[in-house]
């Protein structure tokens, strides 16, 4: 097919050459002069113009969660809240991120752990370590402390600003010992509000969320469903995957303090949030 084309060319220019410039051959009429014909137009196709980048859904592409890291919060030097009677969130937290790492890798996800001991971890070390172990999504573990201490709830945030005073003097606190500088902040702060993850991470919320409601309602009827909320958490901002941080129970009401004594209800807590996991994990890869 190549080789024809040049012949065909050479064969059309050897006949072209056999008539004078006039197009006109000796002998022949001269022709009557003729108005040409009208060239048909030929549509333009139209080119293509953008906008600029266009938000595309996550889900399109078929993610499949392998990774996750589990965030025990606080740790070392930074206790979290404790009970009236001396149990501290910083070694429930462990505990309870301990137990599920057993049922993440049972169920075939790798796992890394920002904290794996009584140690102080800061906030930027924390979501280095997740944004370097290129994991999948983020789960820090916390327990509220409530007002009055009869309030008894869990509740799960992912990433976005927030008008409640209430919830801006928890957030405040949190945030204490970033180890963030004031450098920092702009970037942070502009990434609460333009956020492509902020959907994954709304979803993932709202699976973890279910999950401990319904699961820990099993054997503690009294537990309230304080919801999904959105929270300027700095541990949040910094991590560059779905990210959520869980309130799984109640330091400040005592009646719960006695459930969180025992390893049974801790397991319960664990597997309820395994199930949340879980269940955002399959819905990811479309299972």
């Amino acid at each position: 097919m190549l080789l024809a084309l040049p012949l065909a060319f050479l064969v059309g220019a050897l006949l072209l050459s056999s008539f004078p410039a006039s197009g006109v051959a000796p002998g022949d009429p001269v022709p009557v002069s003729v108005a040409p014909r009208p060239v048909d137009r030929v549509p333009q196709t139209p080119v293509a113009t953008f906008s600029g980048p266009q938000q595309m859904h996550p889900a399109v592409l078929a993610l499949k969660v392998k990774r996750i890291v589990l965030d025990a919060g606080h740790g070392g030097g930074n206790v979290g809240t404790t009970s009236a009677t001396g149990l501290a969130e910083k070694m429930l937290t462990l505990d309870i991120a301990d137990r599920l790492r057993a049922l993440i890798v049972r169920g075939g996800f790798e796992v890394v752990m920002t904290r794996t001991g009584d140690e102080t971890v800061s906030l930027d070390t924390r979501a280095g370590i997740a944004n370097g172990s290129d994991g999948d999504i983020f789960v820090s573990i916390h327990l509220n402390a409530l007002k009055p201490t009869t309030e008894l709830g869990v509740e799960t945030y992912y990433l976005g600003p927030t008008d409640d005073p209430a919830l801006e003097a928890v957030v405040a606190a949190e945030n204490h010992d970033s180890g963030y500088s004031l450098a920092d902040m702009r970037a942070l702060l502009e990434k609460i509000y333009v956020d492509a993850r902020r959907e994954e991470s709304r979803r993932l919320a709202q699976s973890v969320q279910h999950a401990l409601v319904s699961r820990i309602r099993r054997v503690n009827p009294g537990m309230e469903n304080r919801g999904v909320k959105m929270a300027p958490f700095v541990v949040l901002v910094a991590t560059e995957m779905p990210a959520i941080l869980a309130e799984v129970s109640c330091l400040s009401n005592e009646e719960e303090v006695v459930r969180l004594r025992t390893a049974e209800y801790r397991q319960t807590i664990a597997e309820a949030l395994f199930a949340g996991i879980a269940g955002f994990a399959h819905q990811q890869h479309g299972g």
